[in-house]
């Protein structure tokens, strides 16, 4: 049975974010004959594409592991404590004060509690220029820009998403580790790992410092393509910043082709980024994504999913 993915139930922005995804990924484990398949995610971020398909029902469960504590203690605030954390954002002001408040939080998480940090970190992705936990308030410092920072932060909005995601807390796993290690301690072993899907979306190699606390240098980037490229019956999706770096590590052992994706940093727009998957998946000969559809020119290394 093919599953009807959902509308955007991440309650984060993420720059970006792969939820636009969804759709082909939905795509991809129906081709593969995946369908309720455990998911695992983890580089997890937003987590849009993993929380859409878990709603829509076309995997069983997911595993998200993020690195970054304050990502981490964001979903466990919101799983674990999912009214209290409702109560606060119908609570919390929406001012420069505030901000400067939570701001200090999310610098110094390691002396807070993990529910304050995780409030935090919602707090800054909804205040911040395109979610950027580092970045300056939408409006800017003085409030005199076009929009204010609570343009992003409608309360009753947000609190239903959180609503939603509480209700499936038995069914969403979360882990703090290095990605790796994550992999090699969460996957099932032996024949039970061609059952599962992995999506992975790592650090971009360009603009890394500007969007991520955990930066990936090249051997980071490497080590993660010697671990991915030697699993032999591993279903997975990896997107990529296009780049010489990547396309090096991945080209000989896999598919590797371009993807239009639209996101923001300052302003939306649309790059390219790189979809890489093992020869042992098949592909969907079109990719859905931003309600369009991109026809494949070719469906081989190198190939393009383009208009």
């Amino acid at each position: 049975m093919k599953y009807k993915t959902l509308p955007h139930i991440s309650p984060l922005r993420y720059p970006g974010g792969k939820a636009c995804l969804t759709d082909f990924i939905d795509d991809l484990v129906y081709l593969n004959d995946l369908q309720g398949c455990p998911y695992f995610e983890p580089y997890a971020g937003g987590a849009g594409a993993a929380l859409g398909l878990l709603m829509s029902g076309a995997v069983s469960e997911v595993f998200l592991n993020d690195a970054d504590i304050r990502i981490y203690s964001f979903w466990q605030a919101l799983l674990s404590e999912s009214e209290q954390f409702i109560d606060n954002i119908q609570q919390v002001h929406l001012t420069m004060e505030e901000w400067a408040r939570q701001r200090e939080i999310s610098k110094n998480p390691n002396i807070h509690d993990l529910f304050e940090v995780g409030f935090s970190t919602f707090y800054m992705n909804r205040c911040n220029r395109s979610g950027i936990l580092s970045g300056g308030p939408i409006g800017g410092y003085q409030q005199d820009g076009k929009w204010r920072i609570d343009v992003r932060f409608n309360r009753d909005n947000l609190s239903a998403r959180i609503e939603a995601l509480g209700r499936l807390r038995n069914s969403i796993h979360i882990s703090n580790l290095d990605a790796i290690d994550f992999l090699k301690t969460t996957l099932p072993r032996g024949r039970g790992r061609d059952k599962v899907f992995v999506y992975l979306d790592p650090p971009y190699v360009v603009k890394a410092r500007k969007l991520y606390l955990n930066v990936y240098e090249a051997k980071n980037h490497a080590d993660l393509a010697k671990y991915m490229t030697s699993q032999k019956t591993l279903p997975w999706m990896m997107s990529y910043d296009d780049c010489d770096l990547i396309r090096n590590l991945y080209s000989k052992t896999c598919t590797v082709q371009k993807l239009p994706i639209r996101y923001s940093l300052q302003i939306k727009r649309s790059a390219e980024e790189l979809l890489i998957t093992p020869s042992t998946i098949d592909l969907p000969v079109a990719l859905r994504a931003h309600e369009k559809e991109y026809s494949a020119r070719q469906v081989s290394n190198g190939g393009t999913y383009g208009n």
